[in-house]
């Protein structure tokens, strides 16, 4: 190939002195496009082909650069007069910058063969158990696929927000909607023999249980077993249906691990709400989480991002933000197993009635409660004046105090009581509310009587002061609470 076919092959001109380098490049691009290795396979017609015509350019680019050497090179002999040199050198300085675009040029392009030329042969020498024949391009592509997922490095699974719409379709027919005379609440499958575990709360003083899977099907159910204490219920469906249903996981989850929560709040059906395992209360028998909750999702599941049961929602705090509380897989899980074969019993409405029964009969002196007597107060908890909130583990009661003598003179100096001439103060009447997931309670009010009846005092704190505090140990708050707590177990 002479100087004149090498330049004419790139699109250029020996004697073009303004050479348009972004042309020569664009030319080269178009010119070498089949020099793709992944394109053609080794030792195939392509392949020498290409291998040829790369030959060729190199030898053009010889001939080029010896080309350009005797055009713009070489120096003029010392005989020359002035005003050749001049010229001369005005022309090296004219197309000294394109020469040396030239030559980086040429060189990338070079470089880019070789480069491509010897992927061709690395691939060769170690992919040898690969079949030469370019019909089996498309395996050969699919083999080098999965030897780069096998090397690729893995994205964190926290790099991104997790999606759980495949989740949620998933467990979503495992969950209930309960209805009851007394309300609505959540349930969840746990046996293809249609168990369902809920909360005890949302079948309490029920005559009658529905529930209603995803698919809008109303069905009859029985309670099998239940706990007061834990607040857990087991039903079963009274006729035969297909359930699809949900483990309970055999760990807790882990603290600050996604978790979803489906249930029924304010009776929508199937609402789902995210969050992260916030805490373990209790001896690990209450999970803390985020994902907000409302009245009616009691009963339902708390998932992970596996599918499986990591708890049962049953109350949350409304003094604060998103702080929910679910019964913990294991507590759920020992409770199944041991109530799962039990044959169907009564609604425990019965043993409500009986309660309320035995307290209209109790007497006088049963419906106060003795806690403790010291050098100040004698106390009792007035046993017919308890409001219990076991969705949030919340109580409201009134308890009685009884002042000595000792501090019946000193109420007598307060000022802020004003007691009247010839007077006696009698009970102290003070109302409180307790938290028993923290065990802190807040002082509500309290009504000073005289010995006749009459009110000496009556204090109610402003809601601006409201303070959960907590007791001390071995003060009477602390003995109130306790019994308090112990009652209620019992009842």
């Amino acid at each position: 190939m002479t100087p004149e076919e090498a330049c004419l092959y790139l699109g250029i001109s020996p004697d073009d002195e303004d050479l348009d380098i972004e042309q020569i490049e664009r030319n080269y691009k178009t010119k070498t496009s089949i020099y793709d290795p992944s394109r053609f396979m080794y030792d195939t017609p392509e392949y020498k082909e290409a291998k040829r015509m790369r030959a060729n350019i190199d030898e053009a680019y010889e001939y080029l650069t010896d080309a350009y050497n005797e055009l713009y090179g070489h120096e003029n002999d010392d005989n020359n007069d002035n005003d050749e040199n001049k010229n001369i050198e005005s022309d090296t300085g004219k197309h000294g910058n394109i020469i040396l675009k030239l030559a980086f040029s040429m060189t990338a392009i070079t470089a880019l063969c070789l480069a491509f030329f010897a992927y061709s042969v690395y691939s060769s020498k170690n992919e040898s158990d690969i079949s030469k024949d370019a019909n089996d391009y498309a395996r050969v592509l699919q083999e080098l696929e999965q030897l780069r997922a096998r090397t690729e490095i893995p994205a964190a699974n926290n790099s991104r927000m997790p999606d759980y719409a495949d989740l949620v379709e998933r467990v979503m027919p495992s969950i209930v909607l309960i209805k009851t005379d007394a309300g609505t609440g959540s349930g969840f499958f746990v046996s293809s023999a249609g168990d369902i575990l809920t909360n005890y709360h949302v079948i309490r003083e029920a005559s009658y249980i529905t529930v209603t899977p995803q698919n809008g099907r109303s069905l009859s159910a029985s309670l099998k077993d239940y706990d007061v204490k834990r607040d857990m219920a087991l039903l079963t469906i009274n006729s035969p249906y297909p359930v699809k249903f949900l483990n309970i996981s055999r760990t807790l989850p882990r603290q600050g691990e996604a978790v979803i929560a489906i249930g029924n709040p304010k009776g929508l059906s199937g609402t789902v709400s995210n969050g992260i395992v916030s805490a373990f209360r209790e001896n690990n028998t209450w999970v803390q989480f985020t994902a907000p909750i409302s009245p009616g999702s009691s009963g339902g599941a708390l998932i992970n991002l596996k599918g499986e049961v990591v708890g049962m929602p049953t109350k949350l705090r409304t003094d604060g933000q998103n702080l929910n509380f679910a019964i913990a897989p294991d507590i759920l899980s020992k409770f199944f197993m041991s109530a799962k074969n039990k044959s169907p019993r009564s609604l425990p409405r019965v043993a409500g009635e009986n309660i309320r029964n035995e307290r209209n009969e109790r007497s006088e002196s049963e419906s106060m409660i003795f806690i403790r007597k010291d050098d100040s107060y004698e106390m009792y908890l007035a046993a017919d004046y308890i409001e219990y909130d076991s969705i949030n583990s919340q109580a409201a009661f009134v308890t009685v105090w009884f002042p000595t003598e000792k501090t019946n003179r000193q109420m007598k100096r307060d000022p802020n009581f004003r007691a009247r001439q010839g007077k006696n103060f009698g009970p102290c009447i003070l109302l409180y509310a307790v938290d028993f997931t923290d065990n802190t309670y807040l002082h509500l009010r309290t009504v000073n009587l005289y010995t006749d009846g009459s009110i000496a005092r009556d204090y109610v704190r402003p809601q601006s002061q409201y303070k959960w505090e907590t007791p001390s140990e071995g003060s009477r708050i602390n003995d109130l609470i306790n019994a308090l707590r112990k009652y209620l177990d019992r009842t």
